[in-house]
């Protein structure tokens, strides 16, 4: 497990990980995420709430909660990615998990990805449901088949699977700087395509792969998506132009990642530091 070290030769004390929450016009869903982030029983856990722009009753939900949160509102939408960056700016832990409003995670979430985080770890997930708004039901398994067991994994293992198909945020804990770092550059330099947020939800998971040799797997499903209509994703898979957009705004950042990769190869054998 990571733990950070105390001064004078005293005993370790858990990493802090902060949960950050943000949120658009959900206030009927918010609860089920805020409940599952602070009934985690790992021991050094906060709670963050961002509402940009929300013109429902998500006030009255969040104040129901106290201190036990820390809300921050905005009153102007500017998109779910600086939503997200706003949430991690203020994250006091320097490790971060991404909670979207209308999903949750079990109890052990936290604590299992927490276990298979190392100093070569980047970036820990677990395997995830997907779960059917109208019937309860699983609809159905992600990652639960990526790698054989719960454990530490060099990147190798999973980056063509990663190149082929996305890990969502929600089903992982980063380390904060590299979310900060990937969240703030915002639009990829080279460009031409976005999709509400598409691409920093993706190019997280690879800038950490680019900075550390290791990910952190947990083969439980600990995480759960609901599948429903206002989903940004479902939403735009039953739109063709959106449907597009979404597609192409995923292949920018895997083409970035590449272009990356070469540019370090470089660096290397050139002897730059």
């Amino acid at each position: 497990m990571a733990n950070t070290d105390n001064t004078h030769g005293q005993a370790k004390t858990p990493a802090k990980v902060s949960v950050v929450i943000p949120t658009f016009n959900r206030a009927d869903m918010l609860p089920t995420a805020i409940d599952s982030a602070l009934a985690q029983d790992f021991e050094n856990v906060e709670v963050i709430v961002v509402n940009h722009g929300s013109s429902d009753h998500t006030d009255e939900v969040a104040a129901r909660y106290g201190d036990r949160i820390k809300y921050i509102k905005r009153d102007t939408d500017f998109g779910p990615h600086f939503c997200w960056l706003d949430g991690v700016m203020h994250a006091t832990g320097d490790f971060v998990h991404l909670q979207f409003d209308d999903d949750w995670i079990e109890t052990d979430f936290i604590k299992e990805c927490m276990a298979v985080f190392t100093d070569t770890v980047g970036f820990a997930f677990s395997a995830a449901k997907v779960v059917d708004m109208g019937t309860g039901e699983i609809h159905q398994m992600s990652f639960d088949n990526w790698l054989p067991a719960t454990g530490v994994y060099p990147n190798k293992k999973l980056e063509r699977r990663i190149l082929r198909s996305l890990i969502s945020p929600g089903a992982a804990v980063y380390r904060k700087q590299i979310l900060l770092d990937a969240l703030y550059q915002g639009r990829l330099p080279l460009a031409t395509s976005d999709y509400h947020g598409v691409g920093p939800d993706c190019f997280v998971t690879l800038l950490s792969m680019l900075r550390y040799p290791e990910i952190g797997y947990v083969k439980e499903p600990l995480a759960s998506f609901l599948l429903h209509d206002g989903s940004i994703t479902i939403d735009a898979f039953q739109d063709r132009a959106k449907k597009k957009k979404l597609k192409r705004a995923y292949k920018e950042v895997k083409r970035y990642y590449r272009e990356l990769k070469v540019l370090r190869f470089f660096r290397r054998i050139t002897g730059f530091n």
